[in-house]
């Protein structure tokens, strides 16, 4: 069974949510979506655990029989102080928490075993989260972040070239920078935020046509949104209806 755990207030601009899938009798298999997250992810039977980076377009996941995971999504943004490798390395892909965090810390994460309910386990991760945040501070890239969340805040219909003069920066650094510390480019970033903002209006706003939403989402025309759509998520439109 898959659930879905809000994060406390103190973490709620770091993590998007914590999940934990457990207690499955059979094989599920999952389309996930990219989403500008990035997952840290638990495997509490095999006692180990990997990164899952921020993806461009849909992944199939087939979860074991049995499986008990826990994980924590990131906004993808926020997980960049805490990598020893450019995030840009870890997107689509799978990769072990040895290369992401120094060594001592992946024994905290074998702590999680011994906690009994979900509860326990998610106070535990969120203070190893806010200790590791407040460890990093001066590691974070405010520049990239400001630009993140201004990605963010326009619903990724944004010009890089007009970001880049906003921000006194040249496109050539903002974009090395963006790439190495978010793990997408900044059209990556921007197209994956429009393409989720323009998924929940099609969802919420089922009185509005989807020629309507994909002007005020900032596509040309149906046609483009489609073609976006489908490159994304695998699917048409009109599936999120």
């Amino acid at each position: 069974m898959y659930q879905e755990i809000k994060p406390s207030e103190r973490l709620n601009n770091v993590i998007d949510s914590f999940w934990t899938f457990s207690n499955n009798n059979t094989s599920e298999n999952f389309k996930v979506l990219p989403d500008t997250c990035t997952d840290l992810i638990v495997d509490l039977n095999l006692n180990n655990g990997f990164l899952s980076g921020v993806m461009t377009n849909y992944q199939l996941i087939e979860l074991r029989t049995k499986s008990n995971l826990i994980g924590v999504r990131f906004k993808t943004e926020k997980f960049g102080s805490f990598s020893k490798i450019p995030l840009s390395e870890t997107k689509n892909l799978r990769v072990e928490l040895s290369q992401i965090f120094p060594s001592n810390n992946l024994n905290v994460f074998h702590q999680l075993i011994d906690l009994e309910t979900i509860t326990d386990k998610i106070i535990f991760l969120e203070n190893f989260i806010t200790t590791s945040f407040n460890e990093n501070y001066q590691r974070q890239d405010l520049l990239i972040l400001a630009v993140a969340q201004n990605i963010r805040s326009l619903k990724g219909i944004v010009n890089v070239k007009d970001l880049a003069k906003s921000n006194h920066i040249s496109l050539r650094q903002l974009e090395r920078r963006f790439k190495s510390y978010v793990g997408l480019t900044v059209k990556e970033f921007s197209r994956i935020v429009r393409f989720k903002n323009a998924k929940e209006a099609i969802t919420n706003f089922k009185d509005r046509s989807l020629l309507e939403i994909a002007f005020n989402r900032g596509f040309f025309d149906h046609s483009h949104m489609n073609y976006e759509f489908n490159r994304i998520s695998g699917e048409n439109p009109s599936y999120f209806r």
